[in-house]
């Protein structure tokens, strides 16, 4: 899949995935999922065999990512599944026509682990709103992360973000206070609160990078949100 490109991530302003596109790409309109960042390409690979009625398009910017998923899709033989190289942000902010998308999946985004680089993270007030413009009513928004801190600003974004509605069904613990890397012990004698969070979402299968997460100790915390 390829689109014109405006910078080296970014598509053109003029392009639009729209009906007309997504027919000529996919060879149908079914329902359209969204992952940001494909990793080596195991869960998109995972999916697009899994649930055979919708539509994959992975967003990833890094060439050896992009290879690995290629590699998986073709050896699946599968047909729903795309992928393409730009950013996230940019692909949002102008490719998606209002109420185009079904679902997006953000599977352990960078948490930028240093405070001086916590604004450089994906989810935010201005890309929350992006996403729910993308979303058709009632599309969710499926996170995952091994970071307690960045799990934090997902809770600060999306609970008070007014377009979503935290769908969550167990409550996990977490420390009220922002830290990164070289201050973590900090979060251990910081008051705690309680937040809404999901289950593990049966669609997501178990990468080699969560494997390896878990195994080092690292706690998944899970989101699901629902456009309203």
């Amino acid at each position: 899949m390829k689109i014109p490109e405006k910078g080296k991530f970014s598509p053109a302003p003029s392009f639009r995935l729209g009906a007309f596109e997504r027919k000529e790409i996919w060879g149908n309109l079914n329902p359209l999922v969204i992952e940001i960042g494909s990793g080596q390409g195991e869960q998109i690979a995972f999916a697009s065999k899994r649930f055979k009625n919708l539509d994959f398009l992975a967003l990833e910017v890094f060439p050896q990512g992009i290879a690995h998923t290629i590699r998986r899709l073709k050896a699946l033989g599968v047909e729903n599944a795309r992928i393409l190289q730009a950013d996230a942000f940019s692909f949002f902010s102008t490719a998606l026509p209002a109420g185009s998308v079904f679902e997006v999946w953000t599977f352990f985004p960078d948490p930028w682990p240093k405070t001086k680089h916590h604004k450089r993270r994906l989810i935010s007030s201005a890309f929350a709103s992006l996403v729910a413009l993308a979303l058709c009513s009632g599309g969710r928004w499926r996170i995952a992360t091994d970071d307690s801190d960045y799990a934090l600003q997902i809770h600060e974004v999306l609970d008070s973000a007014p377009e979503f509605k935290n769908m969550g069904s167990v409550y996990n613990e977490l420390a009220l206070l922002h830290v990164g890397k070289g201050n973590r012990h900090l979060q251990a004698s910081a008051p705690k609160g309680k937040f809404l969070q999901a289950e593990r979402f049966e669609g997501r299968t178990l990468t080699s990078f969560e494997k390896k997460g878990i195994e080092a100790g690292r706690k998944i915390y899970d989101f699901d949100y629902k456009k309203i």
